[in-house]
């Protein structure tokens, strides 16, 4: 596959890593300039403290951090004040465990701009790269091999959607556009971006309001009330 291209109007990405595993935070520096031509790694750090004090020096767009740093401050408490104290527009969250509910629980001032991948597929350059992407434009993406475990818990306003709806919401949440759903599914472009405004319908959500792109605030819905239910996550639920 090409290396994945931002849109002609961007201009550099400048990235933020935030890993205390030092290979590991390597890698994903590796990953995000060998999908990302425009991207540049301007920091690295371990720790959230250490983060938050170079951050101001950075004129950063997206940070990329675990969840899990040690003691001090989360992952996710760190991207809450990086969104609102510094130029940080897109976060990328990583995680051991199947937790995305996280993301539609962050305060509505930062909602939007958010990723969640489970670190097993950092070794997924593309998917990496599609995570800076979306974060950056302001998107929900949630990692492919979640959405495809997810079931929804009960009572749920998702309860509305038709299977098939739940299936398009899902790989909604994933980061596919409406042509790549449809050519996971066998339908045309056209009917899936159907299926999607039907989608945006039955939740109560209504295109052109001003706000939250309905797109987004429908995942963040979807994030909010499913639950993982394959076997192999079932021990994610539970902190290491």
């Amino acid at each position: 596959m090409d290396r994945l291209d931002a849109a002609e109007d961007m201009d550099t990405i400048k990235v933020v890593v935030v890993e205390d595993e030092p290979l590991f935070k390597d890698l994903l520096a590796e990953a995000i300039v060998s999908r990302i031509p425009i991207a540049r790694v301007v920091g690295r750090f371990s720790t959230a403290e250490e983060c938050l004090a170079g951050l101001p020096s950075l004129d950063a767009d997206v940070l990329i951090t675990d969840i899990d740093l040690g003691p001090g401050a989360t992952g996710v408490d760190l991207a809450i004040q990086a969104r609102r104290k510094s130029t940080i527009q897109g976060v990328v969250l990583l995680s051991n465990l199947s937790l995305p509910n996280v993301i539609s629980s962050v305060p509505e001032d930062v909602a939007g701009g958010w990723a969640y991948l489970l670190k097993t597929s950092a070794s997924n350059v593309d998917q990496v790269g599609r995570a800076v992407l979306a974060a950056l434009r302001g998107e929900v993406l949630l990692d492919e091999s979640l959405t495809e475990v997810m079931a929804v818990g009960t009572p749920s306003p998702l309860d509305v959607l038709t299977p098939r709806q739940f299936d398009v919401l899902g790989r909604m949440a994933s980061g596919k556009s409406n042509k790549a759903i449809a050519a996971d599914l066998g339908l045309t472009p056209r009917t899936v971006e159907s299926v999607a405004s039907q989608i945006i319908e039955n939740l109560g959500l209504r295109e052109g309001n001003e706000g939250m792109n309905p797109r987004v605030a429908s995942i963040l819905i979807y994030l909010e009330h499913v639950v993982p239910q394959a076997d192999e996550f079932s021990s994610s639920a539970r902190r290491e």
